[in-house]
């Protein structure tokens, strides 16, 4: 389970860990019931500025190189075009 959050670059980390308690007891439930689950919480700043979680989950997914720096120009615009 992915979750995008665009806060402000001073609340990264917060807003991080905030989007993975949020979804914690989502996961024990689908875990007890035998689903593999995780929550990614991945933050990109209002200001375009892309965190590490971005990096993470796109080598999960197993985008690299060109790709991912392509992905994470677009996803970096993105954030900072929808925050203003």
């Amino acid at each position: 389970m992915v979750e995008l959050t665009v806060p402000y670059e001073s609340r990264m980390e917060e807003a991080h860990a905030f989007k993975e308690g949020k979804y914690l007891d989502l996961i024990k439930e689908l875990k007890k019931d035998g689903y593999e689950a995780k929550i990614m919480p991945v933050e990109i700043g209002a200001r375009g500025f892309v965190g590490s979680s971005a990096y993470g989950l796109l080598s999960k997914l197993f985008i690299c190189g060109n790709k991912r720096t392509k992905a994470l120009r677009l996803l970096a615009e993105t954030a900072e075009n929808s925050s203003r």
